[in-house]
């Protein structure tokens, strides 16, 4: 019987939420791919949740299209951060949770990632150029950003230790984001 719990622990595949920043992540100059995204998150673990917070000036096409990739729409009646807010805290708070992920650029979202992590949850970001926040990126446990999917198999989440960060390597983003000189983590 131990032998089988093993195994089962072995085989469990992780239980991700993922809440996407629709109105950040979803524009044309972007093109972001939901299924792209959706592969990613497969490669991760399991969805339990996953949801993409739209404004309320989100065309039918553009739900029909979150649906259609296999993600709940949320249609925000006022601001998009505040109801992506509560998308995440909910997942934070839900025990069977292991992992959340948040489909966003902005560093607005950080205090969640916080208090994803001091909840004992794993947190990965998933993100594009220009204008991924590199904060957001310290303070994830991984990232992926998708500016190099095309480059990279969705297998290459990166975590700090693997990306193996270099101080020039944020230096070329920081003046490539006009950030000279923020030197906040």
């Amino acid at each position: 019987m131990k032998v089988l719990r093993t195994v089962k622990k072995a085989v469990k595949r992780k239980q991700v939420a993922v809440v996407v920043d629709g109105p950040n992540m979803l524009r044309k100059d972007l093109n972001v791919d939901l299924e792209t995204v959706r592969k990613i998150i497969m490669d991760i673990g399991r969805p339990v949740i996953s949801a993409v917070v739209l404004d309320r000036k989100a065309s039918e096409k553009l739900v029909e299209a979150v649906n259609n990739a296999g993600f709940k729409p949320i249609i925000s009646a006022g601001k998009v951060e505040v109801d992506f807010t509560i998308a995440a805290m909910d997942a934070i708070y839900m025990d069977k949770i292991d992992s959340l992920i948040i489909v966003a650029r902005s560093a607005a979202y950080l205090p969640l990632i916080h208090k994803a992590k001091e909840k004992g949850k794993e947190v990965i970001v998933i993100g594009t150029e220009p204008g991924f926040s590199i904060a957001l990126k310290k303070a994830a446990d991984k990232f992926v950003s998708l500016s190099e999917s095309a480059e990279l198999p969705p297998s290459e989440v990166k975590s700090e230790e693997e990306e193996g960060y270099e101080e020039e390597y944020y230096t070329d983003l920081e003046e490539d984001e006009g950030l000279e000189g923020d030197s906040s983590e």
